[in-house]
C-alpha cells in the first residue's frame, strides 16, 4: 500500500526540502504579562538574516542562560523574549526587575518596530 499525500509531506526529506526552501527570516517576539491589571501585550519585528546585523547582535549580547529569577515581586511584569530563526530557537522568560543592560535594549528595539496594521474587520454576512 502506498504512503498518502499527508504521510508523504512529513517524510525526513520533505521536512528538509521546506528547510531549505524557507525565507532566511530572523523574527524576535517580546510578550509581557503580569503587573497589575494582567493584560499581555505583544511586540515583533522581522528582517532577513543578510540584513539582520544588528538585531543578531542585540540577541547575541543578552545573556540567554543566565536569566536572573524574582521569586519576591508581585504586580511586576514578566517578559517571554523568543527569536526565531531557520533551524534555531531561543526563548527566555526575563522578569522585569531583571530587565536591565541588553535585555533591556533588545526589548526597547523590538518595542520601537510600527506594528503591523490590523486587518480590517470582516463585515457581517448579508440577509
Amino acid at each position: 500500500m502506498g504512503r498518502s499525500r499527508d504521510q508523504a509531506s512529513f517524510s525526513p526529506q520533505a521536512r528538509e526540502d521546506r528547510l531549505i526552501n524557507m525565507p532566511a527570516v530572523l523574527t524576535i517576539t517580546v510578550a509581557r504579562s503580569g503587573g497589575f491589571a494582567g493584560i499581555t501585550r505583544r511586540w515583533s519585528v522581522s528582517a532577513a538574516l543578510d540584513e539582520a546585523d544588528e538585531l543578531i547582535e542585540l540577541v547575541d549580547a543578552c545573556p540567554w542562560p543566565r536569566v536572573a529569577k524574582d521569586e519576591v515581586s508581585r504586580d511586576r511584569f514578566v517578559y517571554v523574549i523568543t527569536v526565531r530563526a531557520p533551524r534555531k530557537r531561543r526563548s527566555a522568560t526575563v522578569p522585569e526587575s531583571a530587565l536591565t543592560g541588553p535585555w533591556k535594549t533588545l526589548v526597547n528595539r523590538v518595542q520601537e518596530e510600527p506594528a503591523e496594521p490590523a486587518a480590517p474587520p470582516t463585515p457581517p454576512p448579508s440577509r
